[in-house]
């Protein structure tokens, strides 16, 4: 009961106190410094909430301090709420920035944004020595709609334009910064991909860089069109080219988790090879949350050796080395849909992920090196279930029709996988994976621990199999639906662990045991990636 007085009257205060205003003064001058583009076109300022009709056609800024703000019409300027939503409708366009400071954004499908969209916490424009906890933000938001109390990421996340839900990420990061035992420190400049306008127009994205041990540079060049109307049927046509020392491993561990692991111990987990080639592709965007590709790929295959053994620890271990592909032309054609309503891409709390994947080559049709189809069926769901409590459930089914080349191989086992097996453990040309986690918070007892408030603890099991269809008939050619009818539960591999973890899952560290056998030690794993 204290504790509850305490928090009312500090409430009542912040409505009455004049450091309240000088608080928000201030803030809005740092949000307003960061987030307006255009600092010189007219300024409109509202306090409370605000609407914007869809005959209102307002050309300059808009700050809205301590209330909602509702567009309909056009804005020709730059958007930036203080403590309350940003609620885009069907009818409304635009063009600039549209930021929230302790608030959410909440776009209809229809509606057309040309810049970025940033939702961000108030405390973040501030170094923390300057930060003053009696000024928290939630003194201020509670009463203006912050609807989701469990809304508490710590620092920004944005996306651009409308479809901001597809899968156009890592938008901040304008350079390439890695390190492997192939390459060693590798950098270079980056120009992200960028949706948005309200005109057709061409864009062009990519990166170049240097790797300092494998002394080779590396690009990859992108020029896009977009076409039709771009509220309602966003089509995109594109081609790239590029020279990559590539890797199909960062779904099981990501680029960065992997080059600290490089650097900092000399694990690197991630297997590479050299690509260069060229793609051309069509997308279409159907709605926000789905879209479909179709790309030609005409791409050259060549084994990588290992260059670097520099690590900060580790001195004495070597790097291992980097296995060869199977090498040669391989042009394919290649097609996805892709579903995704989740309300994070990094950490997502609810929605679904759906991805169907589809690749052909053909030595007589294609002219390629390589002659088989592959198929991947990826589903995700994360069902919220009220305050601090989520299921997290992932299905990735793999089959493919004639020899798969080994850089197209299906491999599963350790981080990300099955979590109690060694990395890689399993590989072949049929696959099937299936992950659970369920997230829990101790503030759903109401507990009182400090910092072990601030944790989520995660429960997870894992069950799967990767094998060849060759090692059950050599002389039959499977075709892609068969090949799984030999296997039995027991046949599956599976696993139990338990993870603590910051940032509702992204920070985590886990021990998980394999259950097949009791003889096998816990296997232990930090991550700062989200597995899945």
């Amino acid at each position: 009961m204290l504790k509850k007085a305490f928090w009312i009257i500090i409430l009542i205060l912040c409505q009455v106190l004049p450091a309240q205003d000088f608080e928000i003064g201030s803030l809005e001058r740092k949000a307003k410094q960061k987030y307006l583009r255009n600092s010189t076109k007219m300024e409109y300022r509202y306090r409370d909430d605000t609407v914007i009709s869809d005959n209102e056609k307002i050309d300059g800024n808009i700050i809205v301090v301590k209330g909602n703000l509702t567009v309909y019409g056009e804005v020709d300027g730059d958007i930036l709420v203080l403590y309350g939503n940003l609620r885009i409708k069907d009818s409304a366009y635009i063009n600039g920035n549209a930021t929230t400071v302790d608030g959410r954004i909440y776009q209809d499908r229809n509606s057309s944004i040309s810049g970025n969209q940033i939702e961000t916490r108030a405390r973040n424009l501030y170094p923390d020595d300057d930060w003053d906890e009696d000024y928290n933000d939630d003194n201020y938001s509670r009463g203006y709609d912050i609807e989701d109390e469990d809304w508490n990421w710590r620092h920004s996340r944005r996306y651009y334009g409308n479809y901001g839900t597809l899968p156009f990420r890592d938008i901040d990061e304008h350079a390439v910064v890695r390190y492997n035992r192939v390459q060693g420190l590798f950098i270079g400049p980056r120009v992200p991909k960028v949706i948005s306008g309200k005109y057709n127009y061409f864009t062009m994205h990519g990166f170049a860089g240097y790797g300092f041990r494998e002394e080779k540079w590396r690009y990859e060049l992108g020029l896009d069109r977009w076409l039709f109307n771009q509220r309602q049927y966003r089509f995109e046509i594109g081609a790239q080219v590029y020279d990559l020392t590539d890797s199909r491993d960062e779904w099981l561990l990501s680029t960065h988790e992997n080059s600290l692991a490089a650097f900092f111990l000399k694990d690197d987990y991630h297997d590479f090879y050299r690509r260069t080639g060229y793609e051309v592709h069509i997308n279409q965007n159907f709605t926000i949350f789905l879209k479909g590709t179709l790309a030609y790929r005409n791409d050259d295959y060549a084994s990588l050796s290992r260059h670097a053994n520099w690590s900060l620890f580790n001195g004495d271990d070597k790097f291992p080395e980097n296995p060869a592909i199977n090498e040669g032309n391989m042009r394919s054609i290649y097609g996805q849909i892709y579903l995704d309503t989740r309300d994070n891409i990094d950490l997502p709390r609810q929605g679904w992920f759906a991805l169907l994947a589809v690749e052909t080559s053909s030595k007589n049709n294609l002219k390629s090196d390589f002659s088989f189809n592959q198929y991947t069926l990826e589903v995700r769901r994360y069902q919220h279930f009220g305050y601090k409590e989520r299921l997290d459930m992932r299905l990735k089914i793999g089959s493919a029709e004639g020899t798969l080349p080994v850089q197209k191989l299906y491999q599963i086992g350790g981080v990300s996988t099955l979590r109690g097996y060694g990395y890689k453990s399993f590989a072949g040309d049929r696959m099937i994976l299936a992950n659970f986690e369920y997230n829990i918070n101790p503030r759903i007892f109401s507990t009182d621990l400090f910092f072990l408030d601030d944790l989520s603890y995660i429960l997870f099991y894992d069950i799967g199999y990767a094998w060849n269809t060759k090692n059950l008939d050599a002389e039959k050619s499977f075709k892609w639906h068969e090949g799984f009818s030999h296997l039995q539960l027991n046949d599956m591999k599976s696993d139990i662990g338990m993870a603590f973890a910051l940032d509702d899952g992204n920070i985590r560290f886990s021990l998980a045991k394999r259950l097949d056998s009791g003889k096998h030690s816990l296997k232990f794993a930090f991550r700062i990636i989200k597995p899945f």
